[in-house]
């Protein structure tokens, strides 16, 4: 892993440090956050078998696991994101790899730019099927850093799509 500045002025360089490992603690929180509901999800399945319930029909308990990862989410996020990026949802999915798996592999470069005092991003670079990037725009809201903003591309297009946290 690295992290590198990227077109940040001078008086925002230690930024950096103030404002990137928290950001990443909150993903590697959400991370293993899915990682668990994703076990219990595939022990369901199981379960499902031994039940005789069919492939097509999901677990009688399924939708309460859905709404313990919705509402555990939600209080992990709650602080930390902006009430804009959490109104277009979260906790919509989990998988298998989870959606910020790079930051426990440490297989991931991030590129950290600041030219305002009140907002920041970080791209994080990533390979997952193919060459991935999120970038985190995160914004300083009533005297508080918050991610603001979520997107994600792949490594050779230079536009941005929208993104849940």
């Amino acid at each position: 892993m690295s992290i590198i500045l990227k077109s940040t002025l001078a008086q925002y360089e230690k930024m950096m440090d103030e404002l990137v490992p928290p950001l990443f603690e909150l993903l590697n929180e959400l991370d293993s956050l899915e990682q668990e509901i994703y076990a219990r999800d595939r022990e369901m399945e199981e379960e499902k078998i031994a039940l005789n319930i069919p492939r097509h029909i999901i677990h009688p308990k399924w939708p309460e696991l859905r709404k313990e990862f919705k509402t555990r989410y939600g209080a992990i996020i709650d602080k930390r994101a902006s009430e804009k990026l959490k109104s277009y949802g979260y906790a919509n999915s989990f998988g298998k790899p989870s959606r910020y798996f790079y930051l426990k592999s440490g297989e991931f470069s991030a590129e950290f730019t600041m030219r305002k005092e009140n907002m920041a991003s970080i791209i994080v670079h990533y390979k997952k099927y193919s060459e991935m990037k999120h970038k985190f725009v995160l914004r300083l809201i009533d005297g508080v850093w918050l991610i603001a903003e979520k997107y994600y591309a792949f490594e050779d297009e230079k536009t941005w799509h929208a993104d849940s946290i």
